[in-house]
């Protein structure tokens, strides 16, 4: 009796533990069966793995457009350049020995004229449309009696652009308008949160770079930092389009923590505080469709705004299938915006141009290309 008990008490532990292996296996199993059908479903929704491979530009002469600054950033070289696309589709450039690009021909910007500074991105810079296209040079070309500058940088957010303004400040007489072209985008790029490291990393080319940023300190204020450009991808990201999907997720909640465009309203708050203590008419230009919201505030706010956004959904409006930014057709758009505004603001003796006019030197300037 007492062998007999011993081997039932042997025998429990050994169909206990195998329970247990079969229960992690059917467990594992499960959640493997799970993941499966999380793929193909994130696939058939049109998800897709992490793939970023950065086309083959070609820059001539020199290789190089951008130059690191030491407290954190970039600019662009001085010089003229020509910018090939892995398309093959070419676009000239010009700028100035602070490599800012052209608004007419030749570097000298008349220094006993008003000013008209236009910061902003790599829309407000122009890129993949020739000097004569980009819409601070079409600006340019109405307001013969304004010495215009564009202070448009690629990847450049609210931030990068006030800082921008500020090093410009020391070097140039003082504007008598500053126009902010802004987007929706921005706000990532102001934060230099995982969705904007996402779209920069990839891509950037200057070894050791680092970033300025901004974020909220949790009380009513902005703390500033510079920080390095980095993005840690997820394990698998590149692989799977559910894990992709998932770090997708995260990365809008984590701009949503970070209260973006928070961060993006109290940098144009202070930025245009500043102007007004200088005598500078500060406005905010509205570049993407999406702008209307901060828009919207700046005007209860007491602050110019105007929207000059073009849809670039629209066929024509962007230089695909080459590049997906704007085309000369879509700035020529932007310049006409800009100057009824500006005209809106001015005694009619002080109109600038007829609207009608730029579209035609901007057709001049570039013949073939509508």
């Amino acid at each position: 009796m007492t062998g007999a008990v011993t081997s039932e008490s042997a025998a429990r532990p050994r169909n206990s533990s195998r329970k247990r292996l079969f229960a992690v296996m059917g467990f594992t199993l499960s959640m493997l069966i799970l993941l499966l059908f999380g793929e193909v479903v994130a696939r058939l929704m049109g998800y897709r793995p992490f793939h970023a491979v950065p086309g083959n530009v070609t820059v001539e002469p020199g290789g190089k457009l951008y130059r690191p600054l030491s407290e954190g950033g970039y600019v662009h070289y001085g010089g003229e350049f020509t910018v090939t696309l892995p398309t093959g589709y070419q676009f000239h450039l010009s700028h100035d020995a602070d490599g800012l690009r052209s608004t007419r021909r030749g570097d000298a910007i008349a220094t006993n004229q008003p000013g008209l500074w236009i910061m902003g991105c790599s829309i407000t810079h122009g890129w993949s449309v020739n000097d004569g296209e980009s819409y601070p040079w079409l600006v340019q070309s109405a307001l013969t009696n304004h010495a215009v500058l564009n202070g448009g940088v690629s990847g450049y957010g609210t931030l990068h652009s006030r800082l921008l303004f500020q090093e410009l400040l020391k070097k140039k007489s003082k504007p008598k308008t500053v126009v902010y072209a802004y987007g929706l985008f921005h706000d990532h790029r102001n934060t230099f949160v995982r969705i904007w490291q996402k779209g920069l990393v990839p891509y950037n080319k200057l070894p050791l770079l680092t970033y300025p940023r901004a974020r909220w300190n949790g009380t009513v204020e902005l703390n500033y930092d510079v920080v390095p450009v980095a993005y840690n991808e997820w394990l698998l990201q590149r692989q799977s389009a559910l894990v992709h999907f998932a770090e997708q997720q995260y990365n809008i909640r984590e701009a949503g923590r970070e209260r973006i465009q928070e961060v993006s309203r109290e940098l144009v708050k202070n930025w245009a505080a500043f102007c007004l203590r200088e005598g500078i008419e500060f406005i905010v230009a509205g570049i993407s469709s999406d702008a209307t919201p901060l828009l919207d505030w700046c005007r209860t706010a007491g602050i110019s705004a105007v929207d000059i956004s073009v849809p670039l959904s629209e066929p024509g409006n962007t230089n695909a299938p080459h590049d997906g930014h704007p085309s000369a057709k879509a700035h020529r758009v932007y310049a006409v915006k800009l100057i009824e505004f500006l005209n809106s603001r001015r005694h009619p003796a002080d109109a600038l141009i007829v609207p009608s006019l730029i579209r035609a030197r901007a057709v001049d300037a570039n013949p073939g290309r509508e």
